[in-house]
């Protein structure tokens, strides 16, 4: 999982050259940019590999669910007309 996928999963942001984002009511720099690369904190090293298991596991959820089956087709319905007077 790279920094924009972890910053996305935790509705960060970037901020003066910083990926940073609130988790558990605490601002956390996930990473700083340096150059033209992002490099992870200690903080959201940690991070990151924590969300990347459960990206795994979400992954592999999705992937093991079963379809519903598909409702039976409706057969079709002889309407016969009525011969019914309009009321004036």
């Amino acid at each position: 999982m790279n920094v924009i996928d972890l910053m996305a999963r935790l509705n960060g942001e970037v901020l003066s050259n910083k990926a940073r984002a609130t988790v558990d009511g605490k601002v956390v720099i996930l990473a700083r940019m340096n150059g033209t690369e992002w490099e992870y904190t200690p903080e959201g090293q940690e991070l990151a590999n924590a969300h990347s298991n459960q990206a795994v596991v979400e992954a592999e959820t999705k992937a093991t669910r079963t379809r519903k089956p598909k409702d039976a087709p409706v057969e079709a319905v002889a309407v016969e007309s009525a011969d019914v007077e309009p009321e004036l």
